[in-house]
């Protein structure tokens, strides 16, 4: 009787605790976990459009991002002009945040989950990393304190080129989209667009991209510098053609966190390891993953607390 008066007293006292407060957004971000999941999309072998690697980390997505109680959707199209011919394309989004005003900002982080066309190639730090940060991001959403902006994260198909970056050839999914956010008047709404790019690599150095925006730059460094990360960030300055350069073209700030120094350098001219069999999970560090991880969301809070 007395062990039940003293249960049924805890359970009343439970029901009158203050909640735990909810963490900052980077705060709840864990790069341990990040790890895991770039291990398990690695897992899943290559992800080019249309492969059972590029399925699988389509339904790991869906998986994630409904779990988290994001807004997930897919769309679908045929990429025509391809050097490989007729490509399906899949761009997949997840919409956190979300609020009934209209005009409620967007801020976009993204990142392409597809490998490039090469017999082994598994891209654990390129399109890896990317691919599993942003699940981490969507972990981080449902955890955290709500933004006043809505957040996107995009996960972007058919980056790599299949012959050179050049006319029609790569950054497919990045470009239809942009097009897509322009033509349906998005674009005033947008605050910005940072782009995560090859940023688990263990020997981890962050590229000041020389046509990102400067102002949207800075939130990343300060940051950075508030969390003592910023050694990591922007020793090198280039200009880096990847899938931030379609958003830009229609108007929308943007900042691609990358790290084009994967390996020993020159190797292709962004290392020796940069679209090689060699890019394996080993090249892969949780430090690195929690170094980007978290600066990138304090910058998103930096930004949403304007």
């Amino acid at each position: 009787m007395v062990k039940l008066a003293a249960t049924l007293l805890a359970l009343s006292l439970a029901a009158f605790a203050t909640p735990k407060p909810k963490p900052q957004l980077y705060q709840a971000f864990n790069g341990e976990q990040c790890y895991r999941y770039t291990a398990k999309v690695v897992g899943f072998g290559p992800r080019t459009p249309g492969s059972i690697g590029h399925k699988e980390t389509e339904a790991l997505v869906r998986r994630v991002v409904e779990r988290d109680g994001g807004q997930f959707s897919a769309y679908d199209f045929i990429d025509p002009n391809s050097p490989r011919g007729t490509v399906p394309v899949h761009n997949l989004i997840a919409k956190f945040n979300v609020s009934n005003n209209p005009n409620q900002p967007i801020f976009i982080l993204a990142g392409h989950y597809d490998t490039l066309f090469k017999k082994g190639f598994v891209g654990a730090v390129d399109g890896g990393s990317s691919t599993a940060i942003l699940l981490s991001f969507a972990d981080a959403l449902h955890a955290a304190k709500p933004t006043k902006m809505q957040i996107w994260l995009v996960w972007t198909d058919f980056e790599e080129a299949v012959k050179s970056f050049q006319g029609d050839d790569g950054l497919v999914g990045s470009r239809h989209l942009a097009h897509k956010l322009a033509a349906a008047g998005l674009v005033p709404r947008i605050r910005g667009f940072f782009l995560l790019d090859m940023i688990g690599y263990k020997d981890l150095s962050v590229d000041k991209e020389s046509s990102s925006t400067p102002w949207l730059q800075a939130f990343i460094m300060s940051a950075a510098t508030k969390l003592g990360y910023q050694q990591y960030f922007f020793k090198y300055s280039e200009e880096i053609i990847d899938d931030q350069k379609p958003f830009a073209n229609v108007g929308i700030p943007v900042v691609d966190v990358v790290d084009a120094h994967f390996g020993p350098m020159p190797g292709d001219g962004m290392g020796a390891y940069h679209h090689t069999n060699q890019d394996t999970m080993d090249k892969v560090s949780s430090h690195s993953l929690t170094v980007v991880g978290k600066t990138v969301l304090l910058a998103v809070e930096l930004i949403d607390a304007q």
